[in-house]
């Protein structure tokens, strides 16, 4: 027969293994974001988390900026920027839970390099590149998600 003890015991792993099952659930982990200004020119950046504007950075040449915020349940889990360099722009996804095509992981940090011919997106030791729009003067907020060849 066995013992309470055992029984007791049966119970609390079976509790810690219920307990980090929710701890699990209740964190779905952050949009990690570090993006390094490798241009000789200062780019402005007005970035959105989701539909919320968060606000402008005028990214330094040279240095490097990190964005971190915790991903919202049922959320629009979505980091966008419209960025400018002297006479260049374009509107880049940079973080998009639902889109393969872009960083999406919530595990691992998204490394973007600003680039003078457009952003890339590191992946795998290589760069998808994500070109500058050249061709309109005026800003409109057309989020980039597909990179050019």
């Amino acid at each position: 027969m066995s013992s309470p003890s055992q029984y007791y015991l049966l119970l609390c792993l079976f509790l810690v293994s219920f307990s980090s099952v929710i701890n699990s659930q209740s964190s779905p982990g952050n949009i990690q974001l570090l993006m390094k200004n490798e241009t000789p020119k200062t780019v402005i950046a007005s970035c959105y988390l989701g539909n919320e504007y968060i606000g402008v950075t005028d990214m330094i040449a040279g240095l490097s900026y990190e964005f971190n915020t915790p991903i919202v349940p049922g959320g629009n889990n979505t980091f966008t920027c419209e960025m400018k360099f002297g006479e260049k722009h374009g509107n880049y996804q940079l973080f998009d839970m639902n889109d393969t095509k872009t960083c999406h992981s919530t595990t691992e940090v998204c490394n973007w390099s600003i680039r003078e011919d457009g952003l890339c997106l590191w992946s795998a030791g290589k760069c998808v590149l994500f070109k500058w729009d050249t061709t309109h003067h005026t800003f409109t907020f057309n989020v980039v998600t597909e990179p050019f060849n």
